[in-house]
């Protein structure tokens, strides 16, 4: 895609998708410090500590944007489902800068 046609819908669509994931995070951090046998606390210090429990909270959060994808493409409206594809892609770069560089 050309960023020269980018519009609203794209910016809501890549906002749904940052703050979905942004929202989820905490929720994903509390299922797997249950799981685990952990509290939450412990899995929020690990978060900001260690860089292979961001890469994975971080990744397991960006499934839910599956659901917005999925829903803006049943209603047809493929600018917002590219933007939100496009901070899914966002945070596919933040992944790989955790897991191999930081």
């Amino acid at each position: 895609m050309n960023f020269r046609n980018w519009s609203k819908q794209h910016s809501i669509g890549l906002l749904i998708g940052i703050l979905t994931v942004v929202l989820v995070i905490p929720i994903v951090m509390l299922v797997l410090g249950m799981n685990q046998g952990f509290s939450f606390n412990y899995m929020f210090r690990e978060f900001f500590v260690s860089a292979s429990h961001k890469t994975k909270d971080i990744s397991l959060a960006c499934i839910a944007n599956l659901v917005w994808f999925h829903f803006f493409l049943k209603k047809e409206k493929y600018n917002y489902a590219y933007g939100v594809i496009t901070a899914t892609f966002l945070f596919l770069i933040v992944i790989l800068y955790f897991k191999f560089i930081a």
